[in-house]
This record gives C-alpha cells, structure tokens and sequence, in this order.
C-alpha cells in the first residue's frame, strides 16, 4: 500500500507541475524576433526567431516589440494591438506589398502602434504603404516608403487619434490622385505632427480632408518638393476644421505649393517657396473660395502665382 501510495504522489505531483507550466509556455512575450533564417513554426525568441512580420505580431503580448535580427524582407502585415515594430541601426527591415495590397495595415482601437526603421516598397500596382484605419496614435519614423499607386501613408479614422511622423522619406507615389501622406477624419478630430519629412516625386505631398471631424497638423524642418500636381492641398468640411502650420518648410517645384479651400487656415513662417528656371513655375495657390485664410510672419521667401495671378515675391502678406 505504502508503495501504491507513494505512485499516487508522484503522479499527482507530476500533474501539478505540468499544469503549472502550461501557461509559461502559452503567454505571449513582451518582445519578439524576425529574421532572415528563421520559421514561423518557432517561438519567434532571439534564437528561434520567426519569419515574417505577421507571424511575430500575432505572438507579442499587447505593447510589446518586435525586432528584426538581420537585413530581410518580412512581409505585410495586419496589427490589431498595440505593438512596436523596429530594426536596429544598419538593418534593413522591408516590407514589399504585391499588387492591390498595403504594406501595414492598422485595425487597432484605443492603440498604440510605433513603427521604426522599416523600408516599405510597392511593386506593380501595390495600393499603400501605412493605412491607419483605427487607433489612438501611430509613430512613423526612420521609415523609408515608396512605390505606391495610391497613398504612402493613410490616415483614415472616425475617432480621435494622435499621428507623429518623424524622419521618413516618402517617394514616388506617383499614380493619379495618388497622395505620399493623406489625412481623413470621419468624426474624431486628429492632431498630427510632421518633422524632418521628405515627400518628392509625388501626385500630391499632403492632402488634408477634414470631413466631419477636425484636424490639426503641424509641420517643420520638411521638404516638399517635385510633385506632379501640388505640395499640400487642405481641403475642410465644415467650419473651422483644418488648421494646418508650417514652420522651417520648403516647397520647390509643385505646380500647386499650397491649395487650400473649404474652411481651412494655414499659418506660414520660415517657409521657403522657389520656382527653377525651364521647369514648371511654382505656385502658392489660395483657392478664391470663403472661409479659407492664409497667415504669414515676415520670415517667409515665396515666389509664384497667387490664385492664378502675375508672378510674385513676397515675404509676408495679411489674411486672404
């Protein structure tokens, strides 16, 4: 009986510890790991890394980080919490999104989602880079985005939500009506900051719709230069709900500089606006539409058209 007894124990024991373990191996992790060599069949730590972006996000516990090891193409992926997708310095991570697909696309109310140091690459027909469907706020930054049919970075939310984009690169996004940073607020007012941007080679650099919600933007140290149709064109939906401000800005060779019309402000200073000699004149278009209006300090160095009128140059001027 003592034997029996004692067999008993040690099957109880054993069951006790199994069940014990059995949640360790099933809890997400704070953070999680990418890489060139790696499986999505693995656990996605540093020494059995995942393969792709998708697999590693659906592994990380909720505000965790997924890193990439090595230099590698990670594929698209959908976030619906909140998460931080990085690369350290001297690693390429990629994401190349084939055609009629986005690269990251975000379905996560109430999150936070960081993306750091990620290339993204449309190829034949790949329709965006970031679109931000739901969220409290998104950070862009070291991001490298190019090659996309219609929006390079997509902001399209009825709630409110914060935007940083920060040190980013945006090109080529050169498709008809195509826009390198769209903003679109169908209810819940955003805010929105920009620094140390570059749009070039775009349909359009920025395009503001404020339709039901308000939005606020601000932007500094950025370039917005060489697109085919214009730099920034703000458009808002009812009174007073796109206000936009431009601090240490160029705008240089946009046929449209600045178009602005329904109920949108624009505040300039230090922004520099150039036309170059044999390519298309620039312009800084305020639309002759009401309830639009333009304000300017005298640190300002414009040339071009305004709302189609005889050449200019002008360092400051008072609300159209």
């Amino acid at each position: 009986m003592a034997k029996i007894a004692s067999f008993l124990t040690l099957l109880i024991t054993a069951f006790v510890c199994l069940l014990s373990a059995a949640p360790a191996q099933a809890a997400q992790r704070d953070r999680v790991f990418v890489a060139s060599y790696g499986s999505d069949s693995n656990p996605c730590t540093f020494g059995s890394p995942c393969k792709t972006f998708q697999a590693a996000v659906n592994a990380v516990a909720a505000g965790g980080e997924v890193t990439a090891i090595d230099s590698a193409g990670f594929g698209p992926v959908t976030i619906i919490q909140s998460v931080t997708i990085t690369s350290p310095a001297g690693v390429e991570a990629g994401i190349q999104a084939a055609s009629g697909n986005v690269a990251i696309t975000v379905n996560a109310p109430n999150a936070t989602v960081k993306l750091r140091g990620l290339t993204l690459e449309g190829v034949g027909g790949a329709t965006g880079g970031v679109q931000f469907n739901q969220g409290s706020r998104i950070e862009i930054v070291d991001c490298a985005i190019s090659d996309f049919a219609n929006t390079g970075i997509f902001i399209v939310t009825n709630q409110a939500a914060s935007v940083l984009i920060s040190n980013t690169i945006i090109t080529d996004v050169s498709g008809g009506g195509a826009d390198a940073i769209a903003v679109t607020t169908n209810g819940g007012a955003v805010s929105a900051v920009l620094d140390n941007v570059t749009l070039s080679g775009n349909f359009i650099g920025i395009d503001d719709f404020a339709d039901s919600g308000a939005i606020e933007m601000l932007i500094t140290n950025s370039h917005i230069d060489n697109n085919s149709n214009s730099g920034i064109y703000l458009e808002g939906g009812s009174s007073n709900t796109n206000n936009v401000v431009l601090n240490n800005v160029t705008l240089n060779n946009d046929p449209v500089g600045i178009y602005l019309t329904g109920y949108s402000s624009i505040y300039l200073s230090q922004v520099t606006q150039s036309s170059v000699t044999g390519l298309t004149a620039t312009a800084i278009n305020f639309f002759s539409g009401t309830n639009n209006f333009a304000y300017s300090d005298a640190t300002n160095h414009l040339m071009g058209s305004v709302t189609g009128g005889t050449t200019t140059t002008t360092t400051s001027w008072t609300p159209n």
